[in-house]
């Protein structure tokens, strides 16, 4: 039996808050989602950790009952799409009240600390009764003993190379947790990929920079590294579209396809770090030097997803999947805080430096 605080991960996806929190020094004892390509990839990549395909609205009570008064901390990251600025923001949308089933969870296990990440647009939403979805958060960990703060993260201040804003709940019984502090250097896109050659190679260069050692670990092998084929059209596009530019530099001759989003067919500026990564094949996210969309594996870099984790199902799944993931740095920063509140319960809190140090 492990000495280390426990976690579980609740709507883990791929798991990269959960390897965040691994990094930091927590076990993780299981992650649960409804995705069964995405558990494949969870249960692959964490050791000795449980990957359960489940829709958390269907486990009953007996099922976290088993885990009462046993888990230190719950992560969890609900479906944002009900949320995003970019889809309907439907007030109905089922997805918006998965939250409650984490606080039933909560009820239920009471662990010391609780991590909800979402998007910033759950700040703006309100639910079927006109209550702002924030403050019924707040209230319902607050019926049931925790403090609550929450803030905005940007992971790009956090040593990921992505400029990624999400907003993080942290609910505590033994007092408040502090939100990591901001590190000094901002990695940019050339630092995390300049070591990935074209996809038409299988190995990695040796890594240049701090950032790039990190994510490489001994790792030489380049996975999920396959490109997509662009046919004459689309690579004129491509071709036509400059460093930190989109679509909007493209002549209307060749930009015939609708979709006026400021991140289509956008090239990433080499020297800033990336724009926030979504469904980099949908959106058409090009490389900073290379004629063509980035891969899942560059999409991995940029989402600060270690070099030795694969990525399963087919290229569409693979990018749907990192779209959807917490940035493990982002979780490390995160867990190092709980883990010093949760070995000084009674301490006043101090911001904690990350022993990772800048990039």
């Amino acid at each position: 039996m492990s000495d280390k605080p426990t976690v579980i991960d609740l709507f883990c996806g791929i798991g990269g808050f959960s390897k965040g929190f691994e990094m930091a020094g927590f076990d993780v004892l299981f992650g649960i989602d409804n995705w069964d390509v995405a558990i494949n990839t969870f249960k692959n990549n964490h050791n000795n950790t449980e990957g359960i395909l489940a829709d958390l609205t269907e486990l009953d009570d007996d099922f976290f009952s088993e885990y009462e008064n046993k888990i230190d901390v719950i992560i969890a990251g609900p479906p944002c799409q009900g949320f995003s600025m970019c889809g309907k923001r439907e007030v109905g949308d089922k997805r918006n009240e998965l939250f409650n089933e984490v606080v039933r969870a909560v009820k239920i296990i009471k662990p010391k600390v609780v991590i909800i990440e979402n998007v910033v647009g759950l700040l703006s939403m309100k639910n079927v009764d006109g209550d702002n979805v924030k403050d019924v958060i707040k209230k319902e960990f607050n019926e049931i003993g925790y403090q609550v703060n929450h803030k905005i993260l940007d992971a790009s201040q956090h040593g990921v190379p992505q400029k990624r804003k999400r907003v993080i709940f942290i609910a505590s019984k033994i007092g408040e947790v502090m939100f990591p502090k901001y590190k000094k250097h901002v990695v940019t896109v050339n630092e995390a990929l300049s070591n990935i050659p074209d996809a038409d190679f299988e190995n990695y260069t040796e890594p240049v920079n701090d950032f790039q050692k990190l994510m490489a670990d001994g790792e030489t092998k380049i996975y999920n590294h396959e490109p997509m084929r662009h046919n004459e059209k689309v690579m004129q596009r491509i071709i036509n579209v400059p460093q930190g530019g989109n679509w909007q530099d493209l002549p209307p001759e060749l930009y015939d396809v609708g979709g006026t989003h400021s991140n289509n067919y956008r090239r990433l500026h080499p020297d800033k770090p990336s724009i926030t990564i979504k469904h980099a094949v949908k959106s058409m996210i090009i490389h900073p030097e290379f004629d063509r969309v980035v891969t899942a594996r560059e999409v991995a870099r940029l989402q600060s997803i270690p070099d030795s984790f694969i990525i399963e199902g087919n290229k569409s799944d693979q990018h749907q999947q990192l779209a959807n993931a917490v940035p493990p740095l982002l979780g490390y920063e995160i867990g190092k805080q709980v883990l010093k509140k949760l070995q000084n319960p009674t301490k006043p809190e101090i911001e904690v430096q990350s022993s990772l140090g800048d990039f």
